[in-house]
């Protein structure tokens, strides 16, 4: 593998579209009815198109489109209860203009770039900014760097002086260290992260919401935990930013396959391209070669190669020359060996897009995690990822930071990979253990009857540490409902008393006790069985990347190998959900059990799918079919005048209705 990554790939963006003259503008106008001006910009683009960084500063706009194949950002519920980003094929279930979805001009320009055809355009807009607002001043940020607002690009300028501060030696090591850190965090925290916040609002019960979707009119609706946008929230220019950041991706790999090579990995910012010092074929099961010995291949690119791609991104450096010579794509300096300063050969194993392990191999091809490499003097990142592990506590030392556990359970994976030997995981049968904080009336609530009788002093409080652990497959005690139940604990540093603690179902309003074993054979009303370690690592390590489809184009599973693909994806229905603060990573990761609580949906009636396409169908379904199918005639009734069903009640008629739709009306069979 070759190992890349874009300069601080948000800040980049920012001055490549030159977005800074809207934070500055006195105010920003709309460009409306901009369809025919974008139709005819997508159809310049090509690769070298978007390597010029003049066409950069022509995307401010959105526009709405029905999907017909193009490669576009969805977020779906692809192989669980959470919403995940996947960048798919997309289609449409109709060509109803309502029902058309909006994307930022930078996602539109990556899509033509990767399939080569122009989306289905609705409607249009761009913005403009006008003027400069009165009062803008000059600054001397941490009294080290002069900014001027009127007349210079904050992320420019922060970039740029990045980059400086090792030459700066009339600054101490100390302050150069604090001026980095300042630089960095307050760069990163501005170039997205203000624009897209949003708060949640914790509440008791459903509130009324006017909420702003992507119509022209807002709608009612009723919510529990709504959200309010952060002081400088500016959700059009999030969408801007990260779409700018989805075009340099796909700017990238469409330079990485017009070699005719592929990756392993891709990330937010960077990409693990399959490559060696002279190129060649690779076996790999699903590759569109074949190897000498008749067995699926990619092609990895050669060193070379590499290298010329990130040359072609040096066309986009905005910054001063002087301060960022070359390219915004860098070849980490993971590849170099750092004693001999040549390049070396990196391997990866992907489990998922968030889930990698990149390693080295010595000449008995034992392999070694990629550890701490030196990057302009400063440590670089640990290359395996902890993403779906980050959650839990260190299971030797929990009061520690250090997560070489991780490693030690990565290093097993990697080995395992190679059809190496292992040894087992000296933590492994240990209850696998998560540490949370009291941070809301919800989560406080249950923890009242640990508390009861004890001492001020000696109870859990707000935003104190509780424990979380999770509940295998089966394992849920005999009578509670698994999607609500999530058992928690009064914080503990000793790993052998965990098995031991009082756990209390999170969701259980009188905090009712459960004990927790990974041991006994099956659950019983007062006993749940939790995962260990070694459950929770089994599952890392056959974890199916649901986003993507194998090499038949089938959605993956836990024994999926080989190259991946996108999927194609169908959209049937519209739903409003929450900003990704509300934990959605921790769902994604596993840190919290299920998405009940944790997102926040914001019904609109007109898209209802119960009421447009499931009820009508229900309604002009004979009673019989259904009773035949066990769906009970209380629940047909109740139904059809229009009561609401929830849970796994209106799973289970969807599923029958779906079934009985299909069988009424048959697909007619190909003809070739």
């Amino acid at each position: 593998m070759c190992y890349v990554d874009f300069l601080s790939q948000y800040s980049t963006v920012n001055v490549l579209m030159g977005l800074w003259r809207f934070v500055t503008a006195r105010e920003i106008g709309v460009v409306e009815d901009a369809r025919e001006e974008l139709a005819a910009l997508l159809a310049e683009v090509t690769a070298a198109w978007v390597l010029d960084p003049a066409n950069w500063k022509r995307l401010a706009g959105y526009a709405r489109v029905i999907p017909d194949g193009d490669i576009l950002p969805l977020r779906a519920k692809y192989g669980g209860n959470d919403w995940q980003i996947g960048v798919n094929y997309a289609h449409a279930s109709t060509d109803d203009p309502e029902n058309a979805l909006w994307y930022s001009w930078p996602d539109l320009v990556a899509s033509v770039l990767l399939t080569g055809k122009v989306p289905n355009i609705t409607e249009a807009f761009k913005i403009e900014s006008v003027g400069t607002m009165d009062g803008l001043k000059a600054v001397q940020f941490r009294g080290q760097v002069p900014i001027d607002p009127r007349s210079q690009d904050f992320f420019k300028v922060v970039i740029e002086e990045r980059v400086r501060l090792p030459k700066r030696k009339e600054l101490s090591e100390g302050e150069r260290d604090r001026l980095k850190r300042s630089l960095k965090t307050f760069g990163s925290a501005t170039s997205y992260g203000i624009w897209a916040q949003m708060d949640r609002q914790e509440s008791k019960s459903k509130v009324d919401f006017m909420c702003y979707g992507i119509d022209a009119t807002p709608y009612p609706c009723r919510v529990q935990h709504p959200e309010s946008p952060g002081e400088f929230c500016f959700p059009p220019l999030a969408a801007l930013i990260t779409g700018g950041g989805h075009l340099l991706l796909a700017l990238l790999e469409r330079l990485v396959t017009d070699r005719g090579g592929t990756y392993a990995m891709e990330d937010t910012d960077s990409m693990a391209a399959v490559a060696s010092e002279h190129g060649g074929l690779v076996p790999c099961p699903g590759g569109p070669y074949r190897a000498t010995d008749d067995r699926d291949a990619v092609r990895a690119l050669s060193w070379q190669h590499v290298r010329a791609i990130v040359r072609l991104f040096g066309r986009l450096n905005p910054y001063d020359r002087a301060a960022v010579k070359d390219s915004i794509l860098k070849i980490e300096d993971d590849n170099f060996d750092p004693q001999t300063k040549k390049q070396r050969q990196l391997w990866c194993l992907a489990i998922s897009a968030k889930r990698y392990a990149l390693f080295l191999r010595d000449g008995d091809g034992e392999p070694a995690l990629l550890r701490r490499g030196v990057n302009n003097g400063e440590k670089g990142e640990d290359r395996w990822s902890e993403h779906g592990l980050g959650h839990l506590m260190n299971p030797i030392d929990p009061e520690s930071d250090d997560r070489g556990w991780i490693a030690q359970a990565w290093l097993g994976i990697v080995r395992r990979s190679l059809g190496l030997p292992t040894t087992p995981l000296p933590f492994a049968k240990r209850v696998a253990v998560g540490r949370t904080t009291v941070s809301s009336p919800e989560v406080m609530k249950p923890l009242l009857a640990l508390n009861a009788g004890k001492p001020y002093a000696e109870q859990i409080k707000p935003f104190n540490f509780i424990l979380s652990c999770h509940v295998l497959p089966l394992g849920h005690p005999v009578g509670v409902k698994p999607e609500r139940f999530h058992l928690i604990a009064p914080y503990e540093n000793d790993p052998r008393k965990w098995e031991r603690l009082p756990s209390i179902d999170q969701y259980s309003a009188k905090g009712t006790r459960y004990r927790i074993s990974t041991k006994v054979p099956s659950p019983t009303r007062q006993i749940a069985r939790v995962k260990s370690y070694g459950d929770v690592l089994e599952e890392y390590e056959f974890h199916e990347e649901a986003k993507c489809a194998d090499a038949t184009g089938a959605p993956c599973g836990k024994q999926t190998e080989g190259l991946l693909q996108r999927r194609c994806v169908a959209t049937s229905a519209l739903h409003f959900i929450g900003k990704e603060s509300n934990k959605l990573e921790e769902v994604e990761e596993g840190g919290v059990p299920n998405a009940i609580g944790v997102y926040t949906e914001y019904p609109d009636s007109r898209r209802d799918e119960w009421e447009t396409k499931w009820l009508p169908l229900l309604r002009g379904m004979p009673v019989p079919r259904l009773l035949e199918r066990g769906v009970s005639r209380a629940t047909i009734y109740a139904a059809r005048s229009g009561r609401r069903l929830y849970g796994r009640t209106r799973e289970k008629l969807i599923q029958i209705l779906d079934y009985l739709s299909a069988e009424q009306n048959p697909k007619p069979k190909s003809s070739s």
